[in-house]
């Protein structure tokens, strides 16, 4: 909310004048973070910013009244040009979805720093984590699956191998091009697991080792072009596949506007995977969000309202 704020928890007790944090579309989140401030007696606003020009957001950044923003797509990227710092997650990762404000004081002179980070990869691994606590164990031997080829597909593989300790995933989308250069992007930066572009059905039916978990990071709309029908046929094959493994299998539907049950998801739950949903996701992430902007520990916040908060309003 716009209006006087406390000082932050800091050893100089540092007052700042007014709070706001800025999102560009996602509607759900103003009712999830909007909720946290009110619980904590923050006079803080979260407040959507319908704009196509990157400048409003820079332009907001820079008022005394900035405590942070959440960036969606296509801005993840280009806004990494607008901070002073970009955490090594992030960095790896190609992309930010989270600018928060620190302290620095530089010969006497106390400024703002504007710090960059990925939330997205944490919402995935502890959605992921809550789903099957022994995710990581089952990834040792089996791989993953990502469907996509944008910053959250980035974010999904970022999570299953840094995050999950998968060794190998497998990729489909419909733009070959857009796919090589996810994986080559996260390469250059230092990772080091493999990642296979499933072309064809031909090659998904090839590996004998069908995937134990999937990342869906695609909208739920129905295939038009040649590349659109065969990327979904891949896609299908591998979650028909039949294994001797007992390992539960999960999948994660990103997409959850209008309704998270999807064709996707529909499909892998005939096909026996467990399904999650990505309100999961966006909840954990968003968390990890307002402890970067409040400066207080995950336990402190009121979690479970906010979360309730945020499913009311898709249910509105």
């Amino acid at each position: 909310m716009i209006g006087e704020t406390k000082s932050r928890d800091s050893p100089e007790q540092r007052h700042t004048p007014n709070g706001i944090a800025l999102q560009r579309t996602v509607y759900l989140s103003p009712a999830f973070h909007n909720t946290i401030f009110q619980n904590l007696h923050l006079p803080w606003r979260y407040i959507r910013l319908d704009s196509s020009d990157i400048e409003d957001l820079v332009w907001l950044m820079r008022r005394d009244d900035f405590i942070g923003a959440a960036v969606t797509m296509p801005n993840k990227i280009q806004t990494m040009n607008h901070v002073d710092i970009v955490t090594p997650e992030a960095q790896k990762i190609g992309c930010i979805n989270t600018i928060y404000v620190r302290p620095e004081t530089i010969e006497g002179v106390k400024k703002q720093l504007y710090i960059g980070t990925n939330t997205d990869w944490i919402g995935i691994q502890r959605a992921l984590l809550n789903a099957d606590p022994e995710i990581r164990s089952h990834l040792k031997d089996r791989p993953a699956l990502v469907i996509g080829g944008g910053a959250t597909c980035k974010s999904a593989i970022y999570a299953l191998t840094e995050g999950l300790g998968a060794s190998v995933v497998y990729l489909v989308n419909r733009d070959p091009d857009e796919a090589k250069s996810a994986i080559q992007g996260l390469q250059e930066q230092g990772l080091r697991q493999t990642i296979h572009y499933m072309e064809s059905v031909e090659m998904a039916q090839s590996f004998r080792n069908p995937p134990i978990v999937a990342v869906s990071a695609v909208p739920d709309i129905a295939p038009k072009t040649d590349s659109e029908h065969a990327a979904r046929d891949i896609v299908a094959t591998m979650i028909k596949s039949e294994s001797e493994h007992t390992t539960p299998r999960v999948f994660l539907e990103m997409c959850y506007d209008p309704t998270p049950v999807t064709w996707l998801s529909s499909l892998a739950q005939e096909f026996g995977w467990g399904v999650i949903d990505g309100l999961d996701v966006m909840e954990h992430q968003a968390i990890e969000q307002a402890v970067l902007w409040t400066e207080r520990p995950l336990s402190s916040l009121p979690s479970e309202l906010a979360n309730r908060a945020i499913r009311q309003s898709l249910h509105r």
